[in-house]
């Protein structure tokens, strides 16, 4: 797979990432599996019950476990904090180097790893797995002629200051207060045809 990505001519085309994409994410199912499981709540009693959506800080993610230890139950079990629910997603731009550069982590870590090694070592060679299948995703999207490096494949703004740009970055710019809003002109109300105006009280 690291030769493949290498071999790619320049940044490469969108439909060669995608067959890199599937084989990536091939390569995430096996180290998934051998990575310990992650639960919605990571709690060996309920490890897929709800979650509880206003945990205090150092109990667990259960709302089962967590309403027991709220009320006093002496059985409520104490919960660790929690690991990691999802898999790491890599911060954009999504690029052929970034790819390049996570292969090289994965290469590293791939190179020490064998039947002995901790928990651990293997949860990091899934995340990092995950992080190169979600940039050559990425890649894999027709590209627009914004140009993005951000998103690749996101539409454009024919109205956007500059010319035509990215949606999603004016968009974003827009919400962090980057771009005033646009200004919203008041128009002189018209005279409808045939309808007189009132004219001034006696």
């Amino acid at each position: 797979m690291d030769d493949r990505i290498r071999d790619l001519p320049g940044h490469g085309d969108p439909t060669e990432y995608d067959t890199i994409a599937d084989s990536l994410y091939q390569v995430f199912i096996t180290a998934r599996n051998l990575a310990p499981s992650r639960h919605s709540t990571n709690c060996s009693t309920h490890p897929y019950g709800p979650v509880d959506p206003e945990s205090p800080q150092g109990w667990g993610q259960c709302l089962f476990c967590n309403s027991n230890r709220r009320i006093g139950d002496p059985r409520a079990r104490q919960e660790v904090a929690n690991a990691p629910l999802q898999y790491e997603i890599p911060p954009p731009p999504y690029t052929h180097e970034a790819l390049l550069e996570r292969m090289r982590q994965i290469n590293e870590i791939a190179f020490e790893l064998n039947y002995r090694s901790p928990d651990e070592d293997f949860s990091i060679a899934a995340d990092l797995v995950h992080g190169a299948f979600i940039i050559a995703r990425e890649l894999s999207r027709p590209r627009s002629s914004s140009r993005c490096l951000r998103h690749p494949g996101a539409p454009i703004d024919p109205t956007a200051q500059g010319g035509p740009r990215c949606m999603f970055c004016v968009a974003e710019e827009h919400r962090t207060g980057a771009v005033p809003p646009p200004q919203i002109r008041n128009r002189p109300r018209r005279t409808l045809p045939g309808r007189r105006q009132p004219g001034p009280p006696n």
